[in-house]
């Protein structure tokens, strides 16, 4: 893996995936302390709610226009693809259920959207981008990086910060 800075088109993606780490560390510390309070686990289930429809989505959206089907013909990301496209769906369908439900049943949905959000990032920046490092063309990683800022822009701050509190 290569150590170090992240290839500057991959940085905006790199940025967010912080965010999402951010947002998941807070939910793995908070839940044993907070699970029976109500509020605060519905507090919790409204901002991830909330950070995945302002942040997630779209990152999903530059990952699934830009960087994946550019991946698609490099060495060792076939299966890995497939498995970050499926992450994506799921994602998207336990966010859905980030509203409304009993507290337990919503304590153990926040806790999935964390443990699967973490895992997914963690993923991305282990195994999909060191791929990406190694075998794309400095010609197509432009390309891409532009593509992905075009969808997300630099991602230097979160667009709501006060999400990730």
């Amino acid at each position: 893996m290569k150590l170090g800075r992240r290839h500057e088109s991959l940085i905006p993606l790199s940025r967010e995936h912080h965010y999402g780490l951010m947002l998941c560390m807070r939910i793995h510390r908070g839940l044993p302390l907070h699970n029976q309070d109500e509020m605060w686990v519905r507090e919790k289930a409204v901002q991830a709610a909330q950070f995945f429809e302002t942040e997630m989505a779209a990152h999903f959206k530059a990952e699934e226009i830009a960087l994946f089907p550019a991946m698609r013909s490099l060495t060792g990301t076939s299966v890995l693809l497939g498995e970050l496209l499926a992450e994506h769906r799921k994602l998207e369908a336990i966010a859905a259920r980030l509203d409304g439900a009993e507290i337990a049943k919503l304590v153990d949905v926040l806790g999935e959207f964390a443990d699967l959000l973490e895992a997914h990032i963690r993923k991305e920046e282990r195994e999909l981008f060191p791929l990406y490092e190694t075998q794309m063309s400095p010609e197509m990683a432009a390309e891409i990086g532009q593509e992905i800022n075009g969808i997300i822009g630099d991602a230097m701050q979160p667009a709501n910060p006060e999400l990730l509190k």
